[in-house]
């Protein structure tokens, strides 16, 4: 029973396209009949007095997080509820996610715990793993030649990104820190292509989100 409820959507062409022109580019074209149930899906939401938060060129789990951030610095817990994993970056204590498995009555909740426990790494670890590992279904290219076994390992040992660079000359295996090498721009654009996005310029405003009379 929340005390507020927002919806996010996409909209236009997200700014990574910008950074990585193949940006989910092997997806296939949006299907017409999804387009208009999107829009369905949207006036839904307007009858029902729900906020609609969209900006370009951010994406929607941009926003989420945002918005979950903003709710927290005031003192308020938030849940945020979607498909996508990359908002995992911004659990805490406060914030909570909610997704789906393979089918939607798999749903998962996670907390800093949880994240931990499927992936062996903090939330704001996250953005590093995917820098290394890369991410298939948005096309992110990650470093050729690392898996989730090595990403976790580099983490676990460094905690960051930045700091498995800072010490390459000591990475061992000798094959790891050649992959390593090899792909540091690739794991650099991938790192820029993951991040959530947790400044999207607007503005929350709570009691136009609060629930009421639908």
């Amino acid at each position: 029973q929340p005390e507020y409820v927002v919806v996010a959507f996409d909209k236009g062409r997200p700014f990574r396209h910008d950074l990585y022109a193949d940006y989910k580019g092997h997806r296939d074209r949006t299907p017409d009949e999804l387009n208009t149930q999107v829009e369905r899906i949207q006036q839904i939401v307007e009858a029902l007095n729900i906020p609609i938060f969209m900006q370009e060129p951010w994406e929607a789990d941009d926003i989420l997080a945002t918005l979950a951030l903003r709710h927290a610095a005031r003192g308020g817990a938030s849940l945020s509820v979607t498909g996508d994993r990359d908002i995992l970056q911004v659990v805490d204590d406060s914030i909570t996610v909610l997704t789906s498995g393979r089918f939607f009555s798999d749903t998962i909740y996670y907390t800093p715990e949880s994240v931990k426990a499927k992936y062996g790494l903090a939330p704001n670890q996250l953005v590093d793993y995917k820098a290394l590992l890369g991410d298939k279904s948005d096309n992110i290219p990650g470093v050729k030649g690392i898996g989730e076994k090595g990403a976790t390992d580099l983490l676990q040992r460094y905690g960051t990104l930045e700091a498995v660079y800072a010490d390459i000359d000591n990475v061992m295996p000798k094959r790891l820190q050649a992959a390593l090498v090899a792909g540091k721009a690739d794991a650099e654009l991938s790192h820029k292509l993951g991040q959530i996005v947790t400044d999207v310029p607007m503005t929350l405003d709570l009691e136009a989100c609060r629930t009421r009379r639908y």
